[in-house]
């Protein structure tokens, strides 16, 4: 087969994780993704198994919404210093590895979905109808952005270490992405490559504006009010190049594939709503 220069100018870097034992989605129905999950199904990788468990997802989702006032008890047990030159290194190493972090997982899933735009054309990306999109680069950056998720739970814990109110917003955002994203990784959802794509660009300038605001805090940055901007607007972009999905139904996807999409929707629009009254707030002087 002839190698195009697209393809010898760009590879994908696939580390061997498995989102199942047989490659295979675990759940094609909504109870599949409940109470008839396929647990002996679930990858040989005690870690990420653990994680696509639903009861494990379910239970981790609302030890996040409740760890608040443990945090607080335990910062006054140990008598925890937010002001510590150790703690403000710790958040300037998390924003900037999070920022490398998001950039890997841009790079390698633009690369695997324009590749395969490219081999197999738009219809076979959209829907990837016989998996080839997921089990050559979108299967494993999706899954590994999916796990990542859960280390993003530091962002409100780091807040709530500087005595400061986790928003509304935040604890949202991160416990309602989790839950999407494994309903979607549990059904092998092509869609997520709308999610992955856009997430991962907006994430690696978003925790590179945190972690210059953590070294260097009284540098303004006149451009942030557009990156709030630009989340709302992936929100937008992402639930309406989806639509599709939900229209064509079985034929382009799964039941349970479609029921993270519908949850995906309806945690979207939340977001948008909450991003714009963010916004409204924070730059109406601007």
């Amino acid at each position: 087969m002839k190698v195009s220069l697209l393809e010898k100018l760009w590879t994908v870097w696939n580390p061997s994780i498995l989102d199942s034992i047989d490659g295979r989605p675990i759940s094609s129905s909504i109870r599949g993704l409940f109470t008839d999950f396929e647990y002996d199904r679930l990858p040989t990788n005690p870690y990420v198994a653990a994680l696509l468990r639903p009861e494990v997802v379910l239970g981790l989702i609302v030890l996040y919404l409740v760890s608040k006032s443990p945090l607080q008890w335990a910062m006054k047990v140990t008598r925890f210093d937010s002001t510590s030159g150790a703690f403000h290194t710790f958040i300037a190493l998390h924003n900037l590895g999070l920022a490398v972090f998001s950039w890997i997982c841009a790079w390698n899933s633009w690369t695997a979905v324009l590749l395969h735009v490219h081999q197999f054309g738009l219809w076979s990306t959209y829907c990837d109808p016989d998996g080839r999109l997921w089990q050559n680069g979108l299967g494993v950056w999706s899954t590994i952005f999916y796990i990542s998720k859960y280390y993003e739970f530091l962002d409100t814990w780091v807040l709530v270490l500087k005595g400061k109110d986790a928003s509304f917003l935040q604890v949202y955002h991160h416990a309602g992405i989790v839950f999407c994203m494994w309903g979607a990784v549990a059904s092998q959802s092509a869609w997520l490559l709308f999610v992955v794509l856009l997430n991962s660009v907006i994430h690696t300038l978003m925790y590179l504006y945190f972690f210059i605001k953590t070294i260097s805090p009284t540098t303004e940055i006149k451009i942030a009010k557009y990156l709030t901007m630009a989340q709302i607007t992936q929100f937008m972009v992402g639930i309406t190049c989806t639509l599709g999905v939900l229209y064509m139904g079985d034929s382009c996807d799964s039941q349970s594939s479609r029921f993270a999409l519908v949850c995906l929707h309806v945690y979207g629009w939340g977001l948008i709503a909450l991003f714009m009254a963010f916004a409204k707030r924070k730059y109406k002087k601007s």
